[in-house]
């Protein structure tokens, strides 16, 4: 029987915190390895060094000083998820795969899962540690069938979730908004944001770099609202939101070819508002788009999309309350621990 896991990754986005509600409604005691904890010398010290050595071409950007010292910060955290697994003593470490770790980190783990959740462009680096695991994991069904055609039968699709405790429609809340956008500014984004600018402007924009790249255009400046929003604060702005607007900027291909999905797919359409959203090779296996979600696959699509369900609220309304339903129903965390648990079972079966 499962009793104890441990669960290594970075302290945001906070997908320890989810897990670890959903393991103790199972009864499962759960610890965490925070990956970006770091030190001072590797902070103000091997970083800034490195970063002259790049910028002055006297390093290539393959290759980092101070590689093999013990407090840079792929060492200190490896050490630290290496002594986490000794003083713990977990049956269970559950690695989710951001930041990347030595692989005598894993020393003196009796079951590892990994999990990938980078975009497939990084392939490679995800396939040479695949060995290292009893069951690894990908949210994309792209590199699941590159680990299989690699040998590696043991790999699987595991999708993004949500917490229904934390996503959630919040009552009383007006929709003062006709929609907001989160995340990182690119130039591909900016496009359809000054698309959807020229439907309405009654809209909240957040994100790094929004306000420095778009600063000349007096639109953004009156929508921009600032550069992180997370937590209680982003569950009201989704649920101020008539839409929420998903343009995703990773992973290899386009369009339905894309492999991989955002937490957003899931966070929004849980906090009750309508997702319109570009599509991947994997929407079709989470949602129903046109019934859960809506999708677009260019930039006029998109805007005639985001005229229509602004101007028809009932439908908009029916398609945000049938996605909502959905994905609290089927893609929560509870549901992905129970197939780690199932998972696991099959390990401790197989190698008794």
């Amino acid at each position: 029987m499962l009793r104890r896991v441990l669960v290594a990754y970075t302290s945001w986005p906070p997908i320890i915190e989810y897990l670890g509600r959903a393991f103790a409604r199972r009864g499962i005691e759960m610890q965490a390895a925070y990956a970006d904890e770091n030190t001072w010398f590797d902070r103000h010290v091997i970083h800034r060094v490195n970063k002259l050595a790049h910028n002055f071409r006297l390093l290539p950007k393959s290759r980092n000083l101070f590689e093999d010292h013990p407090l840079s910060h792929m060492n200190f955290r490896s050490a630290q998820l290496r002594a986490a697994i000794a003083k713990y003593d977990p049956d269970l470490v559950f690695h989710i795969r951001g930041l990347g770790f030595r692989p005598w980190a894993l020393d003196g783990a009796r079951v590892r899962f990994g999990w990938w959740v980078e975009a497939d462009e990084r392939i490679a680096e995800a396939l040479a540690e695949v060995p290292l695991y009893d069951r690894y994991f990908f949210i994309n069904s792209s590199s699941v069938e590159a680990a299989h055609r690699a040998g590696h039968a043991h790999s699987a699709y595991l999708s993004h979730a949500v917490d229904p405790e934390v996503f959630r429609p919040l009552a009383g809340t007006v929709k003062t908004l006709d929609y907001c956008f989160v995340g990182f500014w690119s130039p591909k984004r900016q496009r359809y944001l000054e698309a959807a600018l020229e439907v309405s402007e009654s809209a909240a924009i957040y994100g790094p770099k929004w306000s420095r790249k778009t600063f000349r255009d007096p639109r953004f400046r009156r929508t921009v609202k600032g550069r992180f929003i997370a937590g209680e604060a982003l569950v009201r702005l989704y649920n101020r939101a008539k839409i929420v607007i998903n343009v995703t900027e990773w992973g290899a291909g386009s369009g339905a070819q894309r492999s991989g999905m955002t937490m957003r797919l899931f966070e929004a359409p849980a906090s009750g508002a309508l997702l319109l959203t570009d599509r991947s090779a994997e929407t079709d296996l989470a949602v129903t788009p046109g019934e859960h979600v809506v999708t677009f696959a260019d930039l006029d699509e998109f805007k005639a999309k985001l005229r229509h369900y602004l101007g028809h609220a009932a439908e908009r309304e029916r398609i945000a309350a049938a996605g909502m339903e959905h994905v609290r129903a089927h893609h929560t965390y509870h549901g992905m621990v129970d197939r780690l648990l199932a998972a696991y079972d099959n390990v401790v079966r197989r190698t008794a």
